[in-house]
């Protein structure tokens, strides 16, 4: 079990120091970069903060308890420590559904009628909803509707997925539900849905502009784009949470199928998503890319 806890250690560390050390970087780009913040760019400047106070509030204490291979906050620790948690990566979820939406919209729009326009006050609006549901879901175990424990092999502490009982096996079918079934439906639907309108206007670039144009080239390489970010975004999101969603719920009704070990693999892999959503956005946006060149060489100002 030693071997667990070391691991688990040099895990949470890394899991720290690159999430603090990117999402910072990524957050003093927007910062320093005002002009980048359009109503896309707000959703992701959103879950950047989100993964970058995860990784400087939480990582240090999962850090320390494995060092210890134990818990080392008490009750109250491992009920913040159990908040904190649920509620950035709730609030990263939910943004990702707030960006799949803008991009539906925005390009939906594009094909019904040329208007483009999501404003930043939209953006901020339904960024600020994200968090207040996230913030609902994450404090009902706080006011009594389940609770938060340690979970695997103790180090770490999250919602009551195997003590079984009506009030833990409730709570944790509606927030499974709610924050991970339906904001995947939503996503892939968006996704989806955006996809197929792309392939439209390109469709009727090629009409209209003909199949060798520049404006047919454009259109067809925002399809692929867009293609690659609904493709990258949504797999990312599926893959780190599934698991652990898969295994939470297996726990609630047959708990001694998941070993401790077996609960926090699941549980450390999903909150590696910290750690890698600044890569994907880096690689993604290439204004972004840029812009982060610029702060990185000290040149930003000319």
């Amino acid at each position: 079990m030693r071997t667990v806890f070391v691991v688990l250690t040099l895990f949470s560390s890394l899991l720290g120091i690159i999430g603090v050390l990117f999402n910072f970087l990524v957050c003093l780009v927007y910062f320093t970069n005002t002009r980048l913040l359009d109503a896309p760019n707000l959703f992701i400047l959103n879950i950047t903060l989100g993964d970058l106070l995860y990784s400087l509030v939480a990582c240090p204490m999962l850090a320390a308890s494995n060092a210890r291979g134990e818990w080392l906050f008490g009750d109250a620790g491992c009920t913040a420590s159990g908040f904190i948690a649920t509620f950035f990566a709730l609030g990263a979820m939910m943004n990702l559904v707030g960006a799949a939406y803008e991009r539906y919209t925005t390009i939906c729009k594009l094909f019904d009628d040329g208007e483009v326009q999501f404003s930043r006050k939209k953006a901020l609006l339904l960024s600020g909803f994200s968090w207040c549901y996230s913030f609902f879901w994450s404090v009902l175990p706080i006011l009594g509707w389940s609770s938060y424990v340690q979970e695997g092999v103790g180090t770490s502490c999250s919602v009551d997925w195997k003590s079984g009982g009506m009030e833990n096996v409730s709570y944790a079918a509606c927030l499974t539900l709610s924050c991970f079934v339906v904001p995947v439906a939503i996503i892939v639907f968006c996704f989806y849905k955006l996809n197929r309108t792309v392939q439209k206007l390109s469709e009727r670039a090629r009409v209209h502009w003909g199949e060798n144009s520049i404006a047919t080239q454009e259109t067809i390489a925002a399809e692929n784009k867009m293609t690659r970010i609904a493709f990258v975004m949504t797999t990312a999101f599926i893959i780190a949470w599934t698991p652990y969603a898969v295994t939470s719920t297996v726990a609630m009704f047959n708990p001694n199928l998941i070993s401790d070990i077996g609960a926090s693999i699941p549980a450390y892999f999903a909150k590696f998503s910290a750690c890698y959503n600044p890569f994907i956005y880096l690689f993604m946006y290439r204004k972004l890319r840029k812009a982060m060149k610029k702060v990185l060489y000290c040149g930003s100002g000319t």
